[in-house]
């Protein structure tokens, strides 16, 4: 079974997460052989102050 785990700063909208799921589904989908409902994405979302680039957090950037 694939899991695939996509770590992110929060703040997208709903549709932006639902296009980017199916995206990822459709990937696997036409890489592996495997049943559909054996493809998992699961979508990690951490907010913005508690996530940095370059020592800078997110929400300064």
């Amino acid at each position: 079974m694939p899991e695939i785990i996509v770590n992110m700063v929060s703040g997208r909208t709903p549709e932006q997460k639902r296009k980017l799921l199916d995206g990822i589904y459709k990937a696997v989908k036409e890489s592996l052989p495997v049943k559909d409902e054996y493809i998992v994405v699961s979508l990690i979302e951490t907010p913005k102050e508690n996530k940095s680039r370059g020592g800078i957090p997110f929400s300064e950037m």
